[in-house]
């Protein structure tokens, strides 16, 4: 007689608390004697190292035939996330750069986004910031931050295993501030999202909000006689050339523009450059200073929450064309997806509030799409039953949840 046992063992190896501060050490190799991005790259892998440490999920699965094992897995998952950091010590050693961070490390708790559920791609489009207050970057003609921001994240973003970053830095999707959602449960929606990720392909856009790169004390900024520079050298110390980076960063869901999560971040550092000095933001000269370097750190942070953030959204693609039962998306092999994959259907509907102002939702059809035909860039399959039956038509969405 056929006896099976199977045995399932799900072990959470993560403190109680939501937070704790860990220590972590990365490394990585200095190529072409370029310190800068190696420490970069070890800051990146220290910081997934503080991950880990944070709050691993250990999964494993055993089954058993007629008394022999037959099936034995065990996966480990990160369910963590960095909300603040600050190197300790920085080691050049044998062509290696190591860097030791203490982190503060989120319990982000279960999130089947946050592996990336089905290994499939999410595609990020980060487009142009918008500067709040232009005469805030004044001091050292920091105002292309604007641009340059925004590509130094994308840039840190590239060759994500999980994610893909598209360049939407050309489009400014706020124009005036009162246009800019303060929190999530504004429901700020953006049509500039929705025609920015229709245009170059992408299921979510990152929008940024530069607050401020204000002096903390500009009254300290100007020229001074000698006692009385020597007195508030005394009295404020560093503190008399902090100065501060605030940013909203906002990811939009690309085909309804709803604004889906929003995370603000902050950092100072001292900026003892010349003060009529035209220094401009994320250049060679700028990564020198002391503000730099920290705003440098901060950089870091927000690719690894853009990360998780992206990662706890859904899959999605839009058909692109019905053909009888056969239906085309605009995903392919380069998202990850395979023939035999079942996404399920839903169809896009507007409504209306009380204001007239109109909302996406997302209604599902109880359809599968099991996919037949892969290409790099799209594919297809059928259904068991026409779309036009359930009003399915282009424009509408399949999504792996």
């Amino acid at each position: 007689m056929y006896k099976a046992f199977i045995f399932s063992l799900f072990l959470i190896l993560a403190l109680p608390v939501q937070a704790q501060w860990v220590e972590a050490t990365g490394s990585s190799v200095i190529g072409h004697q370029d310190l800068l991005h190696a420490r970069r790259a070890a800051i990146r892998d220290a910081l997934r190292q503080a991950s880990f440490q944070g709050a691993l999920q250990v999964n494993g699965y055993q089954a058993m035939s007629q008394g022999e094992l037959h099936t034995d897995q065990l996966s480990i998952d990160t369910q963590s996330s960095i909300s603040q950091m600050e190197v300790l010590k920085e080691v050049v050693k044998n062509g290696m750069m190591f860097v030791t961070v203490k982190a503060l490390v989120e319990n982000s708790g279960s999130c089947e986004g946050g592996n990336y559920a089905n290994g499939y791609k999410r595609s990020l489009a980060i487009s142009n910031f918008y500067l709040e207050r232009p005469q805030s970057a004044n001091m050292g003609a920091l105002h292309n931050v604007s641009e340059a921001l925004p590509k130094e994240i994308l840039q840190r973003m590239q060759g994500q295993d999980k994610l893909r970053a598209l360049d939407a830095t050309s489009f400014q999707m706020y124009n005036q501030v009162s246009s800019i959602p303060t929190s999530v449960n504004d429901r700020g929606s953006l049509t500039t999202a929705v025609d920015t990720a229709t245009r170059i392909g992408s299921q979510y856009v990152l929008t940024g909000v530069i607050r401020s790169l204000d002096l903390i004390n500009p009254e300290l900024a100007g020229e001074r006689g000698v006692f009385e520079s020597l007195y508030e050298r005394t009295r404020f110390k560093g503190e008399r050339f902090a100065r501060v980076l605030k940013v909203d960063l906002f990811i939009h869901d690309g085909f309804s523009g709803e604004l889906v999560t929003s995370r603000s971040y902050s950092t100072q550092g001292n900026w003892t450059e010349n003060r009529t000095e035209k220094i401009g933001f994320a250049n060679p000269r700028f990564w020198q200073t002391d503000y730099g370097e920290k705003v440098d750190l901060l950089i870091e942070q927000m690719v690894s929450d853009l990360n998780v953030q992206v990662g706890c959204q859904p899959f999605m693609a839009r058909i692109t064309r019905t053909d009888n039962k056969r239906l085309y998306i605009d995903a392919g092999s380069d998202a990850g997806l395979r023939p035999g994959d079942t996404l399920n259907v839903y169809r896009l509907n507007t409504f209306y509030d009380n204001t007239q102002r109109a909302f996406t939702e997302l209604v599902p059809v109880d359809l599968t799409l099991s996919l037949e035909r892969v290409q790099p860039n799209f594919a297809n399959g059928k259904l068991v039953t026409l779309p036009q039956m359930v009003n399915i038509q282009q424009g509408d969405l399949v999504i792996a949840w």
